[in-house]
């Protein structure tokens, strides 16, 4: 049996598939978006990384995937105030990780600029996978907590994955 370390390790290389890496772009940004902020795993828990920069993460996962039914002018602002947003928080991210005071604090904030990442080959319509920004994600759990605790995490946010993710494939709410 592969330990959990190994097996983030394997998410990380890209020899694993990570949670999220497909599926529809308003699941997948509301995953995210708990990846930062849900109150039993997200990395709001992690020391170094305040549940306020999480929480303002979050909301910017949530609100990144866009209608694609909506008005082309419409679509074309959402992306400009989006992209600006992102630069932002990615300038941040990258200040923060810099002066991080702890390995899970420095994972946590390269989450953010991986989410950066995405966000703009999304809003670009390009495909993107998410692994890095999940990867750095459990390696802060990993970094920051004992290995049961991050284990009963990781667990979770990949379990919470799954379930949205069948919820989505019978049409049910998550």
């Amino acid at each position: 049996m592969t330990s959990l370390v190994d097996r983030v390790y394997l998410m990380a290389n890209g020899q694993t598939m990570t949670p999220a890496t497909e599926g529809p772009a308003e699941i997948r940004w509301n995953w995210f978006a708990d990846l930062y902020a849900n109150p039993r795993w997200g990395l709001g828990t992690i020391s170094g990384f305040t549940a306020s920069a999480a929480h303002t993460v979050a909301e910017l996962c949530r609100t990144t995937s866009i209608d694609p039914a909506a008005d082309a002018d419409v679509i074309a602002d959402q992306i400009s105030a989006l992209k600006a947003r992102w630069q932002a928080i990615d300038r941040l991210a990258t200040i923060k990780g810099g002066r991080a005071r702890s390995e899970g604090a420095d994972y946590a904030w390269a989450a953010v600029s991986d989410s950066a990442i995405d966000a703009y080959d999304y809003l670009a319509g390009i495909e993107f996978s998410g692994a890095e920004t999940v990867s750095c994600a459990f390696l802060a759990q990993l970094a920051t907590q004992p290995s049961d605790v991050a284990e009963a995490r990781i667990n979770a946010a990949i379990d919470a994955w799954v379930v949205r993710l069948r919820s989505s494939a019978t049409g049910v709410a998550a």
